[in-house]
């Protein structure tokens, strides 16, 4: 199976998937599934909510590799390019893909993964969507129990944000 990233207006990711379902659909020109992964956050007076976790971004998971036929699905509403280019559109390559793959094992939603560290600290994740992980910690929010670590993705570093719980440091 291959995997896709493309770019669509932040915000809109929902509603690009939606736009597409008929050209992934049996009868369309593409099979295949559009995931659009989310986390979990909880606010201070606790209420829990979905923010997305690569904003902007959405994931083709298919078996074509025809580029014509993937160029369909820019027709979809807000759909900006692919990853990493229009023109030679390929699939993710190694640490994207375990990082996406990891990931969609639990699910194309992350939930709350506490965990309890110090800026600059190096860690790696222990259980969850991203078990075998490594990253280093930018920030801390004790408060509501979250972290930001930075992960290597895309070719750029990305700060994900973590609740504290199944981390230990490196």
């Amino acid at each position: 199976m291959n995997f896709y990233c493309i770019s669509v207006r932040t915000g809109m990711e929902e509603n690009f998937k939606e736009s597409v379902k008929d050209l992934l659909s049996p009868n369309g020109p593409l099979e295949g599934k559009i995931h659009f992964l989310k986390k979990q956050m909880r606010l201070k007076n606790g209420k829990e909510y979905y923010d997305p976790f690569f904003p902007g971004y959405v994931f083709l998971e298919t078996e074509e590799r025809d580029s014509i036929k993937l160029r369909s699905l820019s027709k979809g509403k807000h759909f900006l390019r692919f990853l990493p280019s229009n023109q030679e559109i390929s699939p993710l390559s190694n640490s994207d893909l375990n990082i996406v793959a990891s990931i969609l094992k639990f699910g194309s939603t992350i939930d709350l993964v506490p965990v309890t560290f110090d800026s600059g600290d190096r860690i790696q994740i222990v259980d969850g969507p991203f078990k075998d992980f490594t990253g280093k910690v930018v920030a801390v929010n004790r408060r509501n129990k979250r972290v930001n670590i930075e992960i290597d993705f895309m070719g750029s570093l990305r700060q994900v944000s973590l609740s504290y719980e199944l981390v230990e440091k490196k």
